[in-house]
């Protein structure tokens, strides 16, 4: 549900700025608004130069603390250290401090990555000068010869070859061309042809985009040989040194992690208060700070400023105005077992304040869908495991940094995040093994298949059936979006939109009717209800023309919503393909041999279906609440501001 949301003024002397906006910080539970210079008794907006340029500085600042925070969380993820902080209001001291650690992390961060560049200059460079650097050696004292060297990817000498016919055609034979190969996956070539044909050759090989292999100044000073031995050397030395860097950085994460992250939260608080200070309405003498607060947590913020400022300070509250609901941000508190699914809402701006928040809604028919789709005992027990897997890594504060096949996608889940997430699961696999035991599917048709048992609904062979189920559940869903907006209309006292609803209700409902009758999916007598309910649609469109012309576009919304029925076939197309294919999967495995070696491969094969399908099995009835129903309710049409309290971010 919407939580109410009541309008706050504070007023007080402006000697008292700064404290009031940082107990208003402290309280957490105001939602700072925009005080504009033409409002009713608010005092003219003072320009400050100072501000504007204190908030740019402590900008700057913000993203060299991130960078320096990052580093040490890297070389330390368990942020440790009992540094004394400095004084959270000492900005400058905060800022000497941080330069002298950014200068000790800046430093060891080159030192690091001069050294991992090393080592993979001779990685790439050391078969190279193995391979070719006999034959360039050999070439680098003639006065008429010049010679250039470079590397191939691949290991067919055929492209050497080519390249050859080419120079030779170029040079009228006046060239040598050897190849040898480097590893498996390039090949070094060294072209040695006279000084005369320097400016072809070069200008040929430049134009293919060949690179000739020149060595670092470091490496290049004595021959082939006394490259490799140094080479060699080097290889055997950096990743000793690579591990004292990191050594030297990770102590430098214990002495000062603490200390850096209390400055990061500081900063952070400081730039909450500056940019909410430029919201405010001041004047030499005064100020007006504007704000939203829960009603539950008015009277909290009133007592902590009366505690802290008396009567120097006034506070006053006043309902939000509902005719003005586009101004008052949004907060959604729905019970427990709802709550998580407020994140499906996480994709869009909250619904408008004073409408209607669809979350319960969510939480009924997306797993509900999901169970249809999937209907499988087996996998529903899988996703329990998952959740509650995820529910544990939550509990223990740790996020999930997601992977595929051991390769990091840079997906990481916070906790707080991870637990919604996890219960979103676990209710998915209830509803997903409820429908398994009305198919009967455990891994598919595995019991059907071995022990001759028979399910309550078969969706493979009652095909028909489960389409109607999947319209009918869209009918449902459907009607229920246009419902919920005519209650919006009447609660609002909007006639033309609960007209509207009316319109679409009647409209659609008609259409079924007519077109079920005449393609005898629904019995003769729904006819007569078809041809009612479109003389009343056709009713409504011209009362809804009287008040407002744009009421001509009913006649092509009915049809729309009629289309927006038929999608829910989607929901029987994924599920039959679902368990078709851990059908088929049994099938496979039959092929194996004995039982238990088919059942074995079938669950194998079964696992590689369900691991790529399961985004289909998941968002196609996610798309189905987001599109089709809340389009219904006008969800994306009326969207609100989201509740941003001014709040401490916890550092200092």
């Amino acid at each position: 549900m919407i939580v109410e949301m009541r309008r706050m003024l504070i007023v007080g002397p402006r000697r008292l700025l700064d404290e009031v906006v940082e107990a208003v910080q402290g309280a957490g539970a105001v939602h700072v608004d925009q005080v504009e210079p033409g409002e009713a008794a608010a005092p003219a907006v003072e320009p400050e130069g100072g501000h504007s340029e204190a908030l740019a500085a402590l900008e700057r600042t913000l993203v060299r603390v991130e960078w320096l925070l990052g580093v040490i969380s890297r070389a330390a993820p368990a942020l440790g250290g009992a540094a004394a902080s400095p004084d959270p209001g000492d900005d400058r001291a905060i800022e000497a401090r941080l330069e002298a650690i950014e200068s000790e992390a800046t430093a060891l961060t080159r030192r690091r990555l001069e050294l991992e560049e090393e080592l993979e200059l001779i990685r790439t460079y050391e078969g190279a000068v193995r391979a070719l650097g006999p034959l360039i050696s050999a070439l680098s004292g003639s006065r008429s010869l010049e010679s250039v060297g470079f590397l191939l990817r691949g290991a067919d000498l055929t492209a050497v070859t080519a390249l050859r016919g080419q120079l030779e055609g170029l040079t009228e034979g006046r060239v040598e061309v050897a190849g040898r190969l480097v590893d498996g996956e390039r090949t070094g070539v060294v072209v040695a042809f006279l000084r005369r044909d320097a400016e072809a050759v070069r200008g040929f090989l430049s134009r293919a985009g060949i690179v000739e292999l020149r060595l670092p100044e470091r490496y290049a000073a004595g021959g082939p040989a006394e490259t490799v031995r140094q080479m060699e050397r080097r290889r055997a030395e950096l990743p000793a040194e690579i591990a004292a860097v990191g050594s030297e950085m990770t102590a430098l994460a214990s002495r000062h992690g603490q200390e850096v992250r209390e400055a990061h939260g500081q900063i952070q608080d400081r730039l909450g208060r500056l940019r909410a200070v430029s919201l405010l309405a001041r004047s030499r003498y005064a100020f007006i700070l504007r704000g939203w607060v829960p009603a539950a947590q008015v009277e909290e913020v009133r007592s902590t400023l009366r505690s802290r400022f008396g009567e120097d300070v006034v506070v006053e509250d006043t309902p939000a105005d509902p005719h003005h609901a586009e101004a008052v941000p949004v907060l959604l508190d729905n019970p427990g077992p709802v709550r998580p699914f407020q994140r499906m809402l996480a994709l869009f701006r909250p619904p408008r304040y004073g409408t209607l928040d669809p979350t319960v809604y969510l939480a009924i028919f997306f797993p509900l869908f999901v169970g249809v789709v999937i209907g499988d005992v087996a996998y529903g027990a899988l996703l329990f495991a998952l959740g509650w897997w995820m529910r544990g890594k939550s509990a223990r504060g740790e996020p999930w940094e997601i992977s595929l096949f051991g390769m990091k996608l840079g997906i990481t889940i916070p906790p707080g995040t991870l637990a919604d997430a996890s219960w979103i699961i676990r209710v998915l696999s209830v509803w997903t093994m409820l429908f398994g035991v009305v198919y009967l599917e455990i891994f598919g048709n595995l019991i059907e298949h071995h022990l001759g048992l028979h399910p309550v609904f078969n969706r493979v062979q009652l095909a028909a059936a489960f389409l109607g189920v999947a319209i009918a559940l869209g009918i449902v869903q459907v009607m229920l979006g246009y419902l919920l907006h005519l209650g919006q209309a009447l609660r609002h006292r909007h006639p033309f939109h609960a007209l509207e609803s009316l319109a679409m209700i009647s409209g659609v409902l008609a259409l079924f009717a007519l077109l079920g009758t005449r393609g005898e999916v629904l019995p003769p007598g729904f006819f007569g209800l078809g041809l009612l309910l479109g003389a009343l649609f056709l009713a409504l469109v011209a009362v809804g023309v009287v008040l407002n012309r744009f009421a001509l576009m009913w006649l092509l919304e009915a049809i729309s919503g009629v289309g927006s029925v038929l999608s829910y076939a989607r929901l029987f197309g994924v599920g039959l393909a679902a368990a078709a294919l851990a059908n088929a999967s049994n099938e496979l495995g039959a092929a194996f041999g004995p039982m238990w070696v088919g059942i074995v491969m079938g669950i194998v094969i079964q696992m590689v279906f369900f691991l790529f399908t399961i985004a289909g099995h998941i968002i196609q009835p996610a798309r189905l609440n987001w599109v089709e129903f809340l389009t219904k309710v006008k969800y994306h049409d009326e969207t609100g501001n989201s509740y941003r309290p001014l709040q401490k971010t916890g550092g200092g």
